[in-house]
């Protein structure tokens, strides 16, 4: 019995590779919810949502899988198919940590290790939130501050730096527009081009002076 469990557990820990990154669906499976072996791959549009250590499979264990949908508990160690993210986790939860997961929204708070969808921004942080390092996410939109770590999508270019800001370096975001300066590190948005440069500009960062081209 004692063998069993351990063998279940390590291929449950096995399954943490999925935590790498989200699963990404190559189109809607018509599989139902249903019990599969432990290692078995999880089918396309599918998330983990119970553990069985004893449920068959020579002794390996069994899982419970079900197609995925906005605002449902998954196990740790299931895969997470975009665009979905983490908004809760429960120390307590299936394999040790459940995870809620829900669709992105403008203007909500994920959780540590949850991926960031794209087109989303980080606008702020809290260090006491979900899995000890809350993210603010919210669509990007002309003349906002975000966090320093956050993607910024195009054609968004970054035009100011506050060292006191979210994360240790708050920049301002706006859309790009000819005649107009750049902190250096931001992406030059296609059909522009830069015209001159000062190592000084943007709080001593440096900046590039962009025109369309």
């Amino acid at each position: 019995m004692i063998r069993r469990l351990v063998a279940a557990f390590a291929v449950v820990l096995g399954i943490l590779a999925f935590e790498a990154g989200p699963a990404r669906a190559d189109g809607p499976s018509t599989a139902a919810a249903q019990w599969i072996c432990v290692g078995a791959a999880v089918p396309a549009g599918h998330v983990i949502t119970m553990l069985n250590p004893n449920g068959g499979c020579s002794g390996n264990g069994t899982m419970y899988v079900e197609p995925v949908r906005n605002g449902m508990w998954t196990c740790l160690g299931s895969p997470l198919p975009e665009p979905y993210v983490i908004t809760m986790l429960n120390a307590n939860g299936c394999g040790g940590m459940g995870r809620y997961i829900e669709l992105p929204r403008n203007g909500m708070w994920t959780c540590l290790g949850s991926p960031l969808p794209a087109q989303y921004v980080i606008t702020m942080l809290n260090a006491n939130g979900c899995g000890g390092m809350g993210r603010y996410i919210e669509l990007p939109r002309d003349g906002m501050w975000t966090c320093l770590g956050s993607p910024i999508p195009s054609p968004y270019v970054i035009v100011r730096l506050n060292a006191n800001g979210c994360g240790g370096m708050g920049r301002y975001i706006e859309a790009a527009r000819s005649d107009m300066w750049i902190c250096w590190g931001s992406t030059l948005p296609a059909g522009f081009v830069v015209t001159r440069s000062d190592r000084n500009g943007c709080g001593g960062g440096g900046a590039d002076y962009i025109v369309r081209a």
